[in-house]
């Protein structure tokens, strides 16, 4: 780590116990970080009140779309319980554990089997997460210092422009590591197919390479690859997976209800899972072509939270 980062994350640790996170900001103030986040990112802003391209309509569903089952969608330890109604049993990855503190987490330490992924259940992007290989071998009291933060709202998402996290409580996870079928590939890192639903149909498969780094491609239900370029991702080649077929049913079954909707799988040693659910999906695209079309797809509701 260079010297500008761990100094970085010294202000940090010792900042953010004083910090209000976003989620606790009055609501105008939200609307107009989050603008000026867009900007800095998009490089150029629009009107909130009649986004256009799915970029921009993003923004306005993080700020103003309101579901009952938000807060379970997002939490990452009440969506295993949440998929389980959807579906059954055995759509996640298995849980060892769940922790609101880090005393708790010690004293279960020696429960835990040798090698499981350790996470916050409200970061996302891979943020806040730690594969442990060998549990025994792990420098724990340096383990459970970085772990403590997870549990600051300040350094989750929580403290960012996605209203469904903002009824999260912080808490630590660990789970079953989930290993891949391609044997070439890394236990704990699968290739991930992203089905981005609107209105309740699946309209287009979002796949994200495991071993190839920045490799996303998109494709249709049948497996045609879209002319769709992520900003400063490779377009690469993906096979398609032996459960594309019961993907798309699951995310269309799953998508009900809700006017744009993600859902990831990973098709695992073992079988599929569910990874997640999204309403905000951040991918960036090349042109802005592709950003009008899914714009058009994704249709806003009527009202919004005030």
């Amino acid at each position: 780590m260079n010297i500008k980062r761990m100094l970085g994350k010294i202000k940090r640790s010792v900042i953010s116990p004083f910090i209000k996170p976003i989620c606790d900001w009055p609501l105008e103030r939200r609307a107009a970080g989050a603008m000026r986040a867009y900007a800095r990112q998009m490089g150029h802003t629009f009107d909130l009140s009649s986004p256009v391209l799915f970029t921009e309509k993003r923004v306005w569903y993080a700020l103003y779309y309101e579901h009952p089952d938000m807060t379970r969608m997002y939490d990452k330890y009440l969506f295993k319980a949440y998929i389980e109604e959807k579906l059954g049993p055995g759509w996640t990855a298995p849980l060892y554990g769940m922790w609101t503190s880090i005393k708790d987490l010690e004293r279960d330490w020696d429960t835990l089997p040798d090698s499981f992924m350790l996470k916050s259940n409200c970061s996302n992007c891979s943020n806040n997460m730690k594969r442990i290989r060998d549990k025994n071998s792990v420098d724990k009291k340096k383990l459970f210092r970085q772990v403590r933060q997870w549990l600051n709202p300040v350094n989750t998402c929580k403290n960012d422009y996605m209203r469904a996290y903002y009824d999260v409580t912080p808490r630590i996870i660990a789970e079953k590591i989930l290993k891949s079928r391609d044997s070439h590939i890394d236990g704990g890192f699968l290739d991930n197919y992203k089905v981005q639903c609107f209105g309740g149909v699946a309209d287009h498969i979002i796949c994200a390479s495991a071993n190839r780094k920045d490799d996303v491609s998109a494709y249709d239900p049948e497996w045609n690859k879209l002319p769709v370029k992520y900003k400063n991702r490779y377009n690469g080649e993906f096979e398609k997976p032996p459960h594309l077929a019961e993907m798309l049913e699951i995310a269309t079954k799953l998508s009900q209800g809700f006017p744009e909707i993600r859902v990831d799988f990973y098709e695992a040693e073992d079988g599929l899972y569910v990874g997640e659910l999204t309403l905000y999906s951040i991918f960036k695209y090349e042109s802005e072509e592709w950003d009008r079309k899914f714009g058009e797809k994704f249709i806003l509701p009527d009202t919004k939270r005030t």
